[in-house]
């Protein structure tokens, strides 16, 4: 119960570091809004500058969760990309929201400067109120939206990739970590990653990328 306190906790100061940049409400124009007849809208989330990007969080008929990008070109909306493995399913709500900061007061190095996308889910009854796991994309020079932290209450853990690794961190008392860093390449591009296939703990990590060694074709050359 205490470990689950203090990796609630290191999730919450996580969020509550963070200066929402640009609310968005009602804001969404009417042109992004034919564009998804047919779809319940759930969130959304604008930031201007650099970049002018919405993201629309939908739900399908079928009830599965999807994240539509739409950029600004030429004085239009136009759609980006969208995905669905991306984003937590299930009952739980999910929301998002855009950030110019992310502090981080147990580390400072994880600390981050936007412009940075948060999803997060919510638990359910009691729960509610909660957030089970949000995951954090930081805009690239290259306008690529990049996974950098995700939190899992259930692990009762925070994960931050960096270009060649990935690290856990495991609250073990107010003032101390459990780390573990895993080196290797990791998916973070909001397009093509499936949050299904985040690790959640160390050990799936490693895993996970000895699995990707075996292949055929990927063996470690001596």
């Amino acid at each position: 119960m205490k470990h689950r306190f203090l990796a609630v906790l290191l999730g919450l100061i996580l969020l509550s570091g963070c200066i929402c940049a640009v609310r968005a409400e009602d804001q969404l124009p009417d042109e992004i809004r034919g564009g998804l007849t047919g779809l319940e809208i759930t969130g959304s989330a604008y930031w201007d500058n650099p970049g002018s990007t919405w993201f629309v969080l939908v739900r399908t008929p079928d009830g599965t969760n999807m994240l539509v990008c739409f950029v600004l070109s030429n004085g239009a909306w136009v759609q980006a990309f969208h995905t669905a493995a991306a984003i937590p399913q299930g009952d739980g709500r999910v929301r998002i929201h855009f950030t110019d900061k992310s502090i981080s007061f147990s580390e400072p190095s994880h600390s981050r400067t936007g412009p940075i996308l948060l999803i997060m889910q919510y638990g359910t009854g009691l729960y509610k109120n909660s957030v089970k796991v949000h995951t954090s994309f930081l805009r690239s020079d290259t306008g690529i939206w990049e996974c950098f932290h995700a939190f899992f209450q259930d692990e009762q853990s925070s994960l931050y990739y960096y270009e060649d690794s990935i690290s856990f961190h495991t609250p073990l008392d107010q003032d101390h970590d459990e780390v573990h860093t895993v080196k290797g390449d990791f998916e973070r591009d909001l397009r093509t990653l499936d949050f299904n296939s985040i690790p959640r703990t160390w050990e799936q990590a490693a895993e996970k990328l000895n699995s990707l060694r075996s292949r055929p074709g990927n063996e470690t050359q001596p």
